[in-house]
């Protein structure tokens, strides 16, 4: 890693494409390094996303002040000393801020009824595992935009007594979509709205804004899962949890609550389909083939039973969906480096809950960067 910028405890490095935010302090400390450090990148992330509607009134005015409002006044004091932060560091607006990092939400507000995300996820542990220790392997598939700005591994040290943990994400996007704690709990997350209903719920709090909040007080799996039974989403989604000893999902509807699908042997994929049997509901496909997706990872964990590692699982995630022709590849995989259905995958991360060791990768051809190690614990050490 080479180093960018400094504030105060604060650093921004660059590897190989990936931005690394190295954040020490209390949240409001964390949040003014974050803004001093990434407002160039965050107002890119703003001119692709945001500017466009702005400026055609797609995104009004009204819309803006409440969907921040929303951000602001239902997160934790703990996130709102972040967004507090971020504003005096970045010198934006509140409402600029926390509407930034409540597009992804708001995206799936607009698109109504279609659910067009198709991320994956798998796990390899215990039996099944090469030594017994946990490896997983995650697709983020979003929409070609977001390879428009880099991909950003963002890093709290915080000194309130909170955990230490890594969220992978982009400039001012600050729900943790793929992260990990000081302690080996894991969470990524997945577009549900295909079987858990399509409503978002702007009466709740948004559910990103909780993630960074729960990864920084769970030191277990178990905590994790009861926090998280405890929440009523906004939107639904399919949470892939895990720790050093076992993986599980929460397939969440914003309209009927949630469920964990826990596992049935040593090794796990997750989709953007409900498979817990208990909904009472058929397996159903999506416009970005998770079924498909589901079967490909489910049949190449099974040809590496007991033989699993970190090198494994990132050549399993190299292995595509598709050919060039469009067709689905013979003994396929899950990821897509161009839209060929409904997405593309926009980063890659396989993580060693063991040695607390992260591989980011950017598989589109056009911003390609290969299997890139972090070492977390090295992170987190003391300044």
């Amino acid at each position: 890693m080479r180093s960018l910028n400094q504030t105060g405890a604060g650093t921004l490095f660059e590897s190989n494409t990936f931005l690394i935010a190295v954040l020490e302090g209390s949240w409001h400390d964390m949040g003014v390094q974050y803004g001093t450090l990434m407002v160039e990148h965050m107002q890119t992330t703003w001119d692709v996303l945001a500017k466009a509607g702005v400026e055609t009134g797609e995104i009004s005015q009204q819309d803006r002040t409440a969907w921040a409002d929303r951000a602001y006044t239902t997160c934790t004091t703990r996130m709102r000393q972040f967004f507090d932060g971020v504003v005096e560091g970045s010198g934006w607006s509140r409402e600029q801020v926390c509407f930034l990092d409540s597009l992804m939400e708001y995206g799936i507000y607009q698109e109504k009824l279609h659910s067009f995300a198709g991320c994956t996820s798998i796990m390899s542990w215990g039996s099944h595992s090469a030594d017994g220790n946990m490896y997983i392997g995650r697709n983020l598939d979003w929409t070609e935009t977001f390879n428009h700005f880099p991909q950003v591994l963002t890093v709290y040290k915080p000194t309130d007594g909170s955990y230490k943990s890594a969220a992978m994400g982009w400039p001012g996007i600050y729900i943790a979509l793929t992260t990990i704690n000081e302690h080996g709990v894991y969470f990524d997350n997945h577009d549900g709205t295909s079987m858990g209903g399509s409503v978002v719920f702007t009466d709740r709090a948004p559910s990103g804004c909780f993630i960074v909040d729960l990864m920084s007080d769970v030191a277990s799996l178990e905590a994790l899962i009861a926090r998280f039974n405890s929440m009523t989403l906004s939107t639904s989604s399919i949470a892939a949890v895990a720790d050093g000893s076992r993986g599980a999902s929460i397939e969440c509807s914003s309209l009927a609550g949630n469920r964990l699908r826990p596992a049935t042997g040593d090794s796990y994929v997750v989709v953007n389909t409900f498979l817990d049997p208990s909904w009472g509901a058929g397996k159903r496909e999506t416009v970005s083939n998770s079924l498909r997706r589901y079967a490909n990872m489910t049949d190449r964990l099974a040809e590496n039973e007991g033989t699993t590692d970190a090198a494994t699982v990132r050549d399993l995630m190299d292995l595509r969906l598709f050919n060039e022709d469009g067709s689905f590849a013979e003994r396929g995989g899950s990821t897509k480096p161009t839209n060929q259905d409904a997405d593309l995958t926009n980063h890659q991360m396989v993580t060693d809950i063991a040695d607390r060791k992260i591989w980011l990768k950017v598989p589109v051809p056009e911003y390609f960067a290969d299997w890139t190690e972090v070492d977390l614990r090295e992170l987190w050490a003391s300044s």
